[in-house]
């Protein structure tokens, strides 16, 4: 360029400068303009769809956070996000100190609490010594370790009730204490709503997963704790409970989950293979029983997000690239069913489970992107535009 004229030199300046600017304004347009914030749930400025993600190594987290940017989801997608507390031991090293978590755009956090006895919300209650006072006599009561579930399962209804609303309590003293520590934690996710709940003991299950939503939601009223609702994963099997006359305890029970829910996840899973749109219509089983039941079940249909993992960590029940396609044919499957369930309505789209191989940069790319893509097409969000 130097022995170009001096005219020329500028023009090509000049010309360099206007592609910089405008490759930085097209990235700046990429990234999702953050959602309105919200300290608790219920998030009023919530627009549906929104999108929630599930259980990653802390490592991939940027990973993540760049799919997000990269993805071309609408300006104020409310995106809910978390992993595991208390699954057990920690299965990676903590991050080095200093360095800070990169933040996720439009993110509100929401930790996943797990139903397992594995964890170790089972071993005892963790409440500061300088609040155990407020507790009143209550602080003696169910402090130490829950039953095993097999021993749960033998005694009456009142007991199980009352060691599930401890657990759930437990869980809650956990968002206590990181919010005391200005943490932003802005609701819960539950894992999961098992299968069991609507085999033969399904009844007894139902009793102590009813305590385990009330203790989370209400927590403990004399340390302070309000209504926080949150999210609620249930298998497809569950979900099959909603065909079902509902009463006595059923009945319950689905007032209970509606109170307890912003949303209801339900575990579509579909496996990569056959039409798109039929996998989809299957998938939506779930959530068109609870629809025809009407009620706290309409109401749940209302809030019902359709859940998906990103298909390559093959695992039972999980679905995915099951065929083992190629990357091409498995986007244009996903990104099909995506968009069948978004015009079907749904409140949402979930993903679960961003590890091994389903945290390769470019899976993570191909899931953020079919989810933009299906929120961008759905009628809830075009009636509020």
């Amino acid at each position: 360029m130097d022995s170009l004229p001096a005219p020329q030199r500028l023009l090509g300046a000049v010309v360099l400068c206007a592609v910089l600017l405008a490759c930085a304004a097209s990235a700046r347009a990429a990234a999702p303009a953050p959602a309105p914030s919200c300290k608790s749930a219920p998030c009023a400025g919530d627009q549906k769809p929104v999108v929630i993600l599930s259980y990653w190594k802390g490592r991939h987290l940027p990973r993540l956070v760049r799919a997000i940017e990269r993805s071309g989801l609408p300006a104020h997608t409310p995106i809910y996000y978390g992993n595991y507390w208390g699954a057990g031991k920690p299965s990676e090293p903590k991050p080095p100190k200093g360095r800070k978590k990169p933040k996720v755009i439009g993110g509100r956090q929401a930790p996943i609490f797990p139903l397992m006895a594995k964890s170790t919300f089972y071993r005892a209650r963790k409440i500061p010594a300088a609040q155990r006072h407020l507790l009143g006599s209550a602080r003696w009561v169910r402090r130490g370790r829950i039953p095993r579930p097999k021993r749960l399962m033998k005694m009456g209804g009142g007991a199980r009730y009352l060691w599930g609303l401890e657990l759930g309590r437990r869980f809650r003293d956990r968002i206590r204490g990181k919010r005391a520590r200005h943490k932003k934690i802005v609701t819960w996710q539950l894992d999961e709503i098992p299968h069991e709940a609507a085999g033969r003991s399904g009844a007894r299950q139902r009793v102590f997963i009813r305590g385990v939503l009330r203790g989370i939601t209400d927590g403990r009223p004399q340390l302070g704790d309000q209504y926080l609702p949150g999210i609620v994963w249930m298998t497809q099997p569950a979900l099959k409970l909603a065909g079902r006359r509902a009463r006595g305890d059923l009945a319950v029970f689905w007032r209970q989950l509606d109170r307890s829910t912003i949303y209801l996840v339900g575990e579509e899973y579909p496996r990569f293979s056959g039409p798109a749109r039929r996998a989809a219509k299957r998938g939506a089983a779930g959530q068109r029983r609870l629809w025809h039941a009407g009620g706290a079940r309409r109401s749940l249909a209302r809030k019902y997000v359709a859940g998906m993992t990103p298909g390559y960590r093959l695992g039972k029940g999980l679905g995915g690239n099951v065929g083992h396609r190629s990357r091409p044919a498995v986007r244009r499957w996903r990104r099909a069913y995506v968009r069948s369930r978004s015009r079907k309505g749904v409140a949402g789209f979930a993903q679960y489970n961003f590890r091994y191989r389903n945290a390769q940069a470019s899976v993570m790319n191909d899931v953020l992107k079919a989810l933009a893509h299906g929120v961008r097409v759905s009628p809830a969000r075009a009636r509020q535009r």
